[in-house]
């Protein structure tokens, strides 16, 4: 897999340097725009791209990039803003009613962001891990089991909103104290599936955590099905074309 086309003057800053090998003082700046951060296309890009090189690797990033702590400090800013970006969501958006060709589009988008694997066994693992009886595997289980399965192959085509989607779910699954989350966002994965199983298997997780994950997971969804509805309403897909550079962005250093 290679890189994807850039979609701002972030994501195309960072594309460019991972391409080549590392300057002696790489710069890699946060962008910070004037639009939401869940429908910040450049953001949403650059952190997926973060993500997606420590899952998979892109077969034209410059070797020298592996571990450098100039790309993880970019990284975790970029965490950072994202986090704090999901904390502040509260589930205030109705889900769209979908035509049928509403929902032979969203299947499209389901297709790149969802896990694909039973989230029956998924959260029996979790459960295991939380209660010792899988201690020695620990996070593997929540790296492995959630994050691989998410398919990166149409990227260009995805909007920032099923961006955002992928982005929480590496979030949670990529670090221990997120567990919680994670747990609520699986949980109402399925849920969006119909079939809310979550009460049978309890973990011993914060509230707090699991209410954000949930919470994160069902207003992202039902965003993007009001922006899948809007489009087809208007007569346009609702995946995206040739990146269009934002104007007015304003770069701040790591």
């Amino acid at each position: 897999m290679r890189l994807p086309a850039a979609r701002g003057h972030m994501s195309s800053a960072l594309v460019a340097a991972l391409r080549r090998p590392p300057a002696p003082r790489p710069a890699l700046l946060v962008s910070g725009g004037t639009r939401e951060i869940f429908v910040d296309d450049d953001l949403q890009l650059s952190l997926w791209i973060c993500y997606e090189l420590r899952m998979r690797g892109f077969d034209d990033v410059h070797p020298a990039w592996e571990d450098h702590p100039a790309l993880a400090q970019f990284h975790a800013a970029l965490e950072e803003l994202w986090e704090s970006g999901l904390r502040s969501l509260t589930e205030s958006t109705q889900p769209a009613v979908l035509s049928d060709e509403g929902v032979a589009e969203l299947r499209r988008h389901h297709a790149f962001w969802q896990p694909r694997r039973e989230m029956r066994s998924v959260l029996r693992d979790i459960q295991g891990d939380a209660y010792g009886a899988r201690s020695s595997r620990a996070h593997s289980v929540l790296f492995t089991v959630t994050l691989r399965d998410v398919d990166p192959a149409g990227v260009d085509e995805m909007p920032a909103l099923t961006l955002s989607l992928v982005n929480a779910l590496s979030l949670f699954g990529l670090h221990q104290r997120l567990v919680g989350a994670l747990v609520g966002f699986l949980t109402a994965v399925d849920t969006i599936g119909g079939d809310p199983f979550a009460q049978l298997l309890p973990v011993q997780c914060p509230p707090d955590d699991v209410r954000l994950g949930f919470t994160v997971c069902h207003e992202l969804h039902a965003r993007l099905t009001q922006h899948v509805h809007s489009s087809v309403q208007a007569g346009h897909t609702s995946l995206r074309g040739r990146w269009l550079l934002a104007q007015g962005r304003v770069n701040v250093g790591c």
